[in-house]
């Protein structure tokens, strides 16, 4: 078991630590194992209700990319052998690295992560903290911050339990709006351990485009180190060009990280809309005009059964084999690319 603050110029994988340069193409936000039941949103008619109980097949699989949190299979992934096969796609598309931020209340495991990294050889970055409100333990409104630090500190320098697994980052931490008391006290203690161990933060914002740069002000006033800080769901919370341009402002990292998903209004969300991937990537080229490329990152968020490429989804290897070539057909340059995928990610992940 390794013990102690990682140096200042290691990235710490499931594995042990590494230098930055081995990262390679890095996807900042997965989710190779997770049980995601606390977002089921139970259909209205009788029908439905009984598709959501139906396991993830072709039959039901045109329903379930309409109504994805709305069967329960489709929110558990569990599978080791399965994750080792979707990763291994992954690895064979040119990836390097997957950042896989399951974090407490949503299934996290470190002893299968280590075993999907040492049977395919990718690179593999475990998250840390807390989800959203409906996926806290019962006892957590009786903790404090100090006590949440610490388990988040002791994740990252010493492991998970007693599973000697380190995480490597601290997310994603989970916010839902309006903002609850919990969910803020999870993330002040969140940036409190960023403080003591120098590892990156990610957090997970409520549905509105008002919620990150609320957070952002929050951590910032915690005390939190902003330029190692990423947003993740940018793609599917922020629309307006000007509150993009004042949230990269910042100096945070903009994730846009749901790539392959193009459910029109998510069932847990139907206020909210899911943008397309040409949508998206318009929307990182504004970014980049803007001046931003050095803010950049990307992901695939992939947290349900439909969209692992056994079960009929775009996979792992959606954005190395596919979405690459997409930008480089809208006019991003491989430079640009390498910047978003490669260099972003390293500087993230290096700990400082």
């Amino acid at each position: 078991m390794q013990i102690g603050k990682l140096k200042k110029d290691e990235t710490q994988t499931v594995l042990g630590p590494i230098d930055p340069s081995r990262l390679g193409v890095t996807l900042t936000h997965e989710h190779l194992l997770i049980d995601l039941s606390a977002v089921f949103v139970e259909p209205s008619s009788e029908v439905d209700r009984l598709l959501s109980d139906e396991p993830v097949n072709l039959h039901n699989l045109g329903w379930i990319r309409l109504n994805w949190s709305s069967n329960k299979d489709n929110l558990v992934q569990d599978d080791v052998m399965l994750a080792i096969r979707e990763a291994g796609r992954f690895k064979d598309a040119g990836g390097g690295t997957l950042v896989d931020v399951t974090s407490v209340g949503i299934n996290r495991n470190p002893k299968a992560l280590v075993e999907i990294s040492r049977a395919t050889g990718v690179h593999i970055v475990m998250g840390s903290g807390y989800y959203i409100g409906s996926a806290l333990p019962e006892d957590f409104s009786q903790r404090t911050v100090d006590n949440i630090t610490e388990e988040i500190v002791r994740d990252i320098q010493i492991g998970v339990g007693d599973s000697g697994v380190r995480s490597g980052i601290i997310g994603e931490i989970g916010c839902s709006w309006p903002w609850t008391k919990e969910e803020k006290k999870s993330v002040a203690a969140a940036v409190a351990a960023q403080r003591a161990t120098g590892a990156p933060l990610m957090i997970h914002p409520g549905r509105t485009e008002k919620a990150p740069l609320e957070i952002v002000n929050f951590i910032d006033r915690e005390g939190g180190d902003l330029s190692r800080t990423v947003m993740s769901h940018v793609d599917i919370r922020v629309y307006d060009r000007q509150i993009l341009r004042d949230l990269a402002s910042t100096g945070i990292y903009i994730q846009y990280d749901t790539f392959g998903l193009e459910s029109p209004f998510p069932p847990h969300a139907p206020d909210t809309y899911m943008p397309s991937d040409y949508q998206r990537i318009e929307q990182l080229i504004g970014l980049i005009d803007d001046g931003f490329i050095k803010r950049l990152v990307i992901a695939h968020d992939v947290c349900t059964k439909h969209r692992l490429r056994e079960l009929g989804g775009h996979g792992f290897d959606h954005i190395p084999l596919t979405i690459t070539g997409w930008m480089k057909r809208q006019g991003i340059s491989q430079s640009q690319i390498d910047t978003i995928l490669i260099h972003n990610p390293k500087r993230i992940l290096t700990f400082s």
